[in-house]
């Protein structure tokens, strides 16, 4: 899974954590359990991803998918992409 640099605060700057699961909530969970600082960066109190995160399987964002439940094979890219405001 690739970190963007805002979310590496969080994960000893880490830009990349190798992650094993069969889809993308359960490789959150372990992203999660490996770094807990990321939980509330991430999720809700509920435990749901926030709206303004986005999560890319390669190249298509997993809501276009099956969202969380979105399969990964091997050699899949998992990316994080928290939405950034300014003007």
């Amino acid at each position: 899974m690739w970190l963007p640099s805002v979310l590496r605060a969080h994960t000893g700057g880490e830009s990349r954590a190798l992650l094993s699961g069969s889809n993308v909530s359960q490789i959150l969970i372990e992203l999660v359990h490996r770094y807990p600082a990321l939980r509330t960066h991430l999720l809700d109190d509920q435990g749901m991803l926030y709206p303004f995160i986005t999560i890319f399987r390669n190249e298509t964002n997993i809501r276009d998918l099956r969202f969380l439940d979105t399969e990964l094979d091997d050699g899949d890219e998992v990316r994080i992409l928290p939405a950034v405001a300014g003007g």
